[in-house]
């Protein structure tokens, strides 16, 4: 990127939902819009600067309102990704981070004619107290369906906010957030990434967490493996049970596929091949339709009970079909998230 473009999403992103940026205070209107890339950048008519009582998930929310409604759908390889992940990369860049895209090309297939298509992973680290580090991802692309806001600006989003949140405080271990593109057509990136990492780099991963549809289905859940492969799934259930937290889980086995083999749907797929330890954070009902966590809510709602990958993935209909829904959903995982990186630690 750029300078004058990094320097621009820089403002942007601080117009937008940046509460470091110390730019104005409770109440004062906005600039009007800027335009980026061909992309109009309105901010919010009111953007108050958050405070230590304000809930978790207000920085999160106005990150899902520029990524789904500023930039819109997000289909991989295409110029609105690549605005997605400079947007990302301004973000953790004025939290001050030190940010690295990591570029790879993919291939898809459309009326039988192959293409190569580029798209890039967002990374940026948090120092902890240990150089062993924890792995936090969400993809930022989209299909081309909706909006994207719940698959998957919100996992990004609560990534994001995390980051900020954390960026100035001790923590057990190194962190390691990672947007990942390409997700929507085979996993590209989290299995881009993953293949980059050799026997030492596993190692010394404690464990990954996958933010993936965090604020469209009714039931929140965090996801992994039974036994000593699902310490830091056991942890976050543990703990979000000791803080009146409403949260369930799935047994590792109803995440395969049929004949056993990890699941091709989520980006701790390539992670959970290569043997590191994983929780994934999700908001659907395992309770609906076929119980494999597809029907996120009620069949009268989306496409029988589907938001995600259909016309209906838009912060506007969620919001009008489930009031006061995507607050507490953010705030949950938001703060589950902030705590697992503040305070988690294996014996291992």
């Amino acid at each position: 990127m750029s300078v004058s473009l990094r320097n621009l999403f820089l403002l942007v992103a601080c117009l937008l939902i940046l509460p470091a940026c110390g730019l104005w205070s409770a109440g004062t209107p906005l600039p009007t819009a800027t335009t980026v890339n061909g992309v109009a950048i309105n901010p919010p008519t009111q953007a108050p600067r958050p405070t230590p009582t304000m809930a978790n998930g207000l920085i999160a929310r106005r990150h899902i309102v520029a990524l789904s409604e500023t930039i819109g759908p997000r289909v991989a390889g295409t110029p609105d990704e690549a605005t997605a992940a400079e947007y990302i990369e301004a973000a953790f860049e004025a939290y001050g981070y030190v940010t690295q895209l990591q570029p790879f090309s993919f291939t898809t297939e459309d009326e039988d004619e192959e293409a190569t298509l580029n798209s890039a992973n967002v990374i940026a680290v948090k120092t902890g107290l240990s150089p062993r580090e924890i792995i936090v991802g969400a993809h930022y692309d989209s299909v081309d369906a909706g909006a994207g806001a719940d698959d998957n600006a919100s996992g990004v989003a609560v990534m994001l906010e995390a980051a900020e949140k954390i960026k100035d405080i001790q923590t057990p271990y190194t962190i390691r957030f990672i947007a990942f593109g390409a997700e929507e057509v085979d996993l590209d990136g989290s299995r881009y990434y993953a293949d980059q990492m050799n026997a030492s780099d596993i190692q010394n991963t404690v464990g990954m967490i996958n933010l993936d549809s965090l604020i469209a289905g009714d039931i929140a859940y965090v996801y992994g493996e039974a036994g000593p492969a699902g310490v830091v799934r056991d942890w976050i259930l543990e703990f979000a049970q000791s803080k009146g937290f409403d949260m369930e889980t799935q047994p590792g086995d109803n995440l395969d596929e049929p004949d056993g083999t990890p699941c091709d749907c989520a980006d701790y797929g390539p992670f959970e091949e290569a043997g590191v330890p994983f929780a994934y954070f999700e908001a659907t009902n395992w309770n609906l339709g076929e119980e494999d966590g597809l029907t996120q809510v009620a069949p009268e709602f989306g496409e029988e009970g589907e938001i995600r990958h259909t016309e209906y993935d838009t912060l506007s209909y969620i919001d009008g079909s489930f009031p006061a829904r995507i607050a507490k959903h953010l705030d949950l995982f938001v703060t589950l998230l902030y705590d697992t990186l503040t305070q988690f630690k294996t014996h291992s």
